[in-house]
């Protein structure tokens, strides 16, 4: 069982070796599409990325949930990704591990909430761990399409993301 753990260690870095695609130094910009399965919505997000070493690439990210059911959530994510290549550098897989913030606002204003109250709203913050898996696909050097989940761990605003987009690398 040893050798079998070692042997697949030791092509997965293979693999993270043999695709230096995720080059020191490089920076990009992207925009998502979201869906929150905490709060039962779509999102829109905006990311920036850096490659502070070859085939890591360090993620901030910030996404908008829209308001349903008198709640809205935006939250911030800084994550880190290893970008593993395949089929000539044209996908890549990577796992994602992070840390979030996020804030569910509810709305209710003049309308009752679940305990049958009425109220101007509140506000719930939490902080969080990030975990998650993304494919990138590159149509160019410059562009490529992402499809990635990640799950928030958070106290009261647990929620997995589900999300497409694009990046442009400068």
């Amino acid at each position: 069982m040893k050798k079998f753990i070692t042997f697949i260690c030791v092509a997965i870095m293979g693999i993270g070796c043999a695709s230096a695609q995720a080059e020191k130094g490089d920076f990009a910009v992207g925009a998502n599409l979201l869906y929150g399965s905490g709060i039962k919505n779509i999102g829109v997000g905006a990311r920036v990325q850096y490659n502070p070493m070859n085939n890591v690439r360090a993620e901030f990210g910030m996404n908008y949930f829209f308001q349903k059911n008198y709640n809205s959530m935006w939250d911030m994510n800084l994550n880190a990704e290893y970008m593993i290549g395949l089929f000539e550098h044209k996908v890549y897989i990577y796992p994602i591990v992070g840390l979030s913030f996020a804030k569910l606002n509810y709305d209710l204003d003049g309308h009752k909430n679940d305990h049958g109250d009425e109220g101007k709203g509140a506000n719930d913050n939490a902080f969080g761990l990030n975990l998650g898996a993304g494919a990138e696909y590159r149509f160019s050097e410059h562009v490529g399409f992402t499809l990635e989940y990640r799950h928030s761990i958070m106290k009261d605003i647990d929620q997995g993301v589900f999300g497409v987009g694009a990046n442009y690398k400068f």
